[in-house]
């Protein structure tokens, strides 16, 4: 108990440390000029230094330098966010944020809800390529009323980039494991128009056996500039089929899974003071999943039996062998459409609007029987289940900023039919202590809503619950902003009180996985930041160094029970980078990061309980520039280490890569 309490104290010193030190660097300061950028949501258009918790961004120096070459080293250069991966270079990776789940995370490309209504496992399938991003936008904490539903513990924002001139790009790249990659990008850029066209692949023999993986990818933004506003046209393609060693139980290695997503939305973004938006979309997502991979070399299908050589695909029991059924499939389906308005004034900005998204399942074991089973295309197979729901929203918000005073303040009203109405208020304060110096707090309410796996998944080591009801959090935070002569500094504590919290449990006497909703969960964090430029001071001197670490404490109900997800975090976090700039074009980037995760997972293989232990995990690049020329050669996971991001899924080891970049400019 004493040990206990002085550590107790120790945390909370701590914690008022973090928050106060850039205070006691910015006692020595004069002033600043704080650059404005423009964040894009799907329903508020605003500044960013009007929503005071929109404060981490990556701009695309950022993502150019970025040492790993994948969307997951990108989004786990931010503080805040794990990313936890069950295969490299975009196979699988979960979003979590602030040591919430994957998916109680919100992600968004160009502004538009993309997450997947079936399992936020598929919600990264349509990430861009980094090269085709222009920044990253993350939203730390509750952000329901500004994303709407699922954005609990924070939301991401990618967005694409727009062509500044007319050009044509292409990479190729090689590295260990067979890894294979194509890109070409064509951009246009005239007067008044603007189309970005990006079609790439990635491919792997894999670092083990059923780690091999073939991507695809496909975008085109157009984008007209008329007198009334911005007409945008989006579409994109993504297509990834991977050996999935291990990913959803440890029992059965030899799985495989493709996915195929297609999205497309039109949407028109009013000029001047009164701002008329309005979109609608569309995204159908398919996935195949075979618990026991089939194809030549694995398991064939002979006799009514999945067969390889002298393995039967089936689950033991005490009357024999059940034979594995087959493959599961699902296809979803969502349709979105949005309007708003947005006056600015001297009194600020205000604005309304509201928005409905349509979502369907078909599948073969998800959702409630349906009557009349459809085919699945180009398969011998028929989705005898199925669900299909609506949701509503309805949002205002105003926003006011003054020299020493910024606030925003709003609400969303959410209606399900089967889970009625939901109010999701929040509010923001920054107070400019000098124009170096901001405090800012805020206060926000969130909520998510079961996935149709969360309801519906049935198999040999799992059980949904249909009765789930959605999951709620009342989100506080506190922190101070400093930036100075090319020093940045950011610390923030925050308290998540979590209701209802969804996630799979097994307790300790079942053999099964459970969804259920817990009682309460209670997340406490402290956050601290520091980004250094150093350009112009000389050429051997590093152009950028960064620093950030992260500390998060995560309470539960008491309960006899191994969780899956909600506590499987990220306790302490602490990233380290550096960019150089070096004679003869040449440049240098690297990441260091050290993870501390909290919970472990049952391994199949001998059969014991398993922690997961700390890790250092160093990416670094050298590139090299020449007129229109870019190379370079790079390697994630350079000191070769051994770690789990996910329950029985290890990571690979050192991975050497090298790749060849050029671009033709014309009129």
């Amino acid at each position: 108990m004493i040990v206990k309490h002085i550590k107790r104290i120790l945390l909370y010193r701590f914690f008022w440390v973090y928050l106060f030190m850039p205070y006691a660097v910015a006692s020595q300061t004069d002033t600043i000029t704080m650059q404005e950028v423009e964040v894009h949501s799907s329903r508020i258009r605003s500044l960013y230094s009007e929503h005071v918790q929109l404060t981490r961004l990556l701009n695309s120096q950022d993502i150019s330098n970025n040492p790993s070459g994948s969307m997951a080293g990108l989004l786990n250069s931010l503080t805040s966010v794990d990313l936890r991966q069950r295969g490299p270079l975009g196979v699988q990776g979960d979003l979590g944020i602030r040591a919430g789940t994957f998916e109680q995370s919100l992600l968004l490309i160009d502004g538009v809800q993309i997450n997947d209504p079936q399992t936020g496992h598929h919600s990264l399938n349509l990430a861009p390529d980094s090269d085709d991003l222009e920044r990253i936008e993350l939203l730390e904490g509750s952000g329901s009323r500004i994303f709407g539903p699922n954005a609990m513990a924070g939301a991401v924002n990618l967005v694409t980039r727009k062509p500044l001139y007319n050009s044509l790009r292409v990479f190729f790249g090689v590295g260990q494991y067979g890894l294979n990659q194509q890109r070409l990008s064509f951009g246009i850029r005239q007067k008044n128009f603007s189309n970005l066209f990006s079609v790439g692949r990635v491919s792997s023999d894999g670092y083990r056996d059923n780690t091999d993986f073939n991507q695809f990818r496909l975008l085109n933004k157009s984008e007209l500039d008329l007198k009334p506003g911005l007409l945008s046209l989006t579409a994109a393609l993504a297509s990834n089929a991977f050996g999935a060693y291990k990913f959803y139980t440890g029992a059965y290695p030899w799985q495989y899974e493709q996915v195929r997503t297609g999205f497309a939305r039109i949407s028109f973004d009013g000029k001047g003071r009164n701002q008329f938006r309005a979109g609608v979309h569309w995204r159908r997502n398919f996935d195949r999943f075979e618990l026991f991979r089939e194809g030549k070399g694995w398991y064939e299908f002979r006799d009514g039996w999945y067969v390889r050589a002298q393995d039967t695909a089936g689950f033991p029991s005490s009357a024999g062998l059940i034979p594995y059924a087959g493959h599961n499939f699902h296809l979803t389906d969502v349709l979105g459409a949005e309007t708003g308005l947005s006056r600015s004034g001297f009194f600020g900005r205000a604005s309304i609007g509201a928005s409905w998204k349509f979502e369907r399942i078909r599948s073969t074991v998800l959702g409630q029987k349906l009557e009349n089973p459809a085919q699945v295309t180009g398969y011998d197979a028929r989705y005898g289940y199925g669900d299909t729901r609506n949701h509503l929203n309805l949002y205002a918000d105003y926003s006011l900023t003054a020299r020493f005073f910024g606030m925003s303040t709003g609400a969303l009203l959410y209606y399900q039919p089967e889970y009625g109405w939901f109010f999701s208020p929040g509010a923001d304060v920054e107070i400019r202590l000098k124009e170096s110096v901001r405090l800012f707090a805020s206060v926000n309410r969130a909520l998510r809503i079961p996935t149709f796996t969360d309801l519906y998944y049935k198999g040999p080591v799992n059980q949904a619950n249909p009765l789930l009801k959605p999951e709620s959090a009342l989100n506080w935070e506190t922190g101070v902003l400093f930036s100075k002569q090319g020093l940045q500094l950011r610390t923030s504590l925050f308290i998540r009180q979590g209701r209802d919290i969804i996630d799979w449990v097994k307790p300790i006497d079942s053999v099964k996985w459970i969804s259920m909703n817990h009682t309460r969960l209670l997340t406490k964090g402290a956050e601290l930041s520091a980004v250094w430029n150093r350009s112009g001071i000389s050429k051997w001197l590093p152009h950028q160094l960064g620093f950030s670490s992260s500390f998060y404490e995560v309470s539960k109900q008491e309960g006899n029970f191994q969780s899956a997800y909600a506590l499987d975090y990220i306790r302490l976090k602490l990233n380290f980078s550096g960019v150089h700039k070096l004679p003869a074009g040449l440049g240098l980037s690297w990441n260091l990061t050290y993870r501390d995760r909290e919970g472990g997972w049952f391994d199949a293989g001998i059969q014991q309980q398993q922690a997961f232990e700390p890790v250092w995990l160093l990416d670094a690049k050298l590139s090299w520039y020449y007129r229109s020329w870019k190379l370079h050669v790079g390697a994630t996971n350079c000191f070769d280490q051994p770690y789990y991001d996910i329950s029985n899924v290890v990571m690979p080891g050192r991975w050497i890569n090298a790749g060849i970049g050029y671009e033709i400019r014309f009129k």
